[in-house]
């Protein structure tokens, strides 16, 4: 009588088990597709020095937020315009985005000290049909800030001996140079 009883009982469970796997496809089909998610993504990263100085400083980038990845930033030809499209290629894929408004440009010296500074702020909106890889399908809004600063020569003879070179041709110094980029956005991946 036992065993019948045992038998009965796994007969059962084997039977459950049956139904709960024959029942699976149809509870994973009847589920949500996922949603998308909103969150911030930020690239920064800076270079000093001698590598700051260049013309086209290569700035080597960290990715954080919802995507993360590696990648560089490079100025290259003109200043950024109200219009135009920017591929920023990552590890992860690349974000494409247009520039959304006309860059603002800030500039300073100081001649006692012989420093400068320029920065330039440009606000982007991202094109979600262009972007690739973990980028695809993107969509947001932000702003990437380009900051360079650094030290001047001074004349070293002559009736200007002492004073800051602020010709454009006057080369930058290495020492206390600086080339650093910011983006920050808050992006809805799909």
């Amino acid at each position: 009588m036992q065993l019948r009883i045992k038998l009965a009982a796994l007969a059962m469970a084997g039977g459950t088990a049956a139904l709960v796997l024959a029942g699976a496809p149809a509870l994973a089909s009847s589920q949500a597709p996922s949603k998308a998610i909103t969150g911030p993504e930020i690239a920064y990263g800076a270079v000093y020095g001698k590598p700051a100085t260049a013309n086209n400083p290569v700035i080597p980038l960290k990715w954080r937020g919802l995507v993360h990845a590696h990648g560089v930033f490079s100025p290259t030809g003109a200043g950024p315009k109200k219009g135009q499209h920017h591929t920023f290629t990552t590890s992860a894929g690349n974000l494409v985005a247009v520039v959304t408004a006309k860059p603002t440009n800030t500039q300073s010296i100081n001649v006692k000290a012989c420093h400068f500074a320029f920065t330039t702020r440009v606000v982007f909106a991202v094109l979600p049909g262009k972007s690739t890889g973990k980028f695809t399908g993107a969509k947001g809004r932000g702003v990437v800030v380009v900051y360079f600063a650094g030290y001047g020569p001074r004349y070293t003879s002559g009736p200007k001996k002492g004073q800051c070179n602020t010709s454009p041709n006057a080369p930058e110094l290495a020492k206390g140079a600086v080339a650093s980029f910011l983006l920050k956005s808050v992006l809805t991946l799909p």
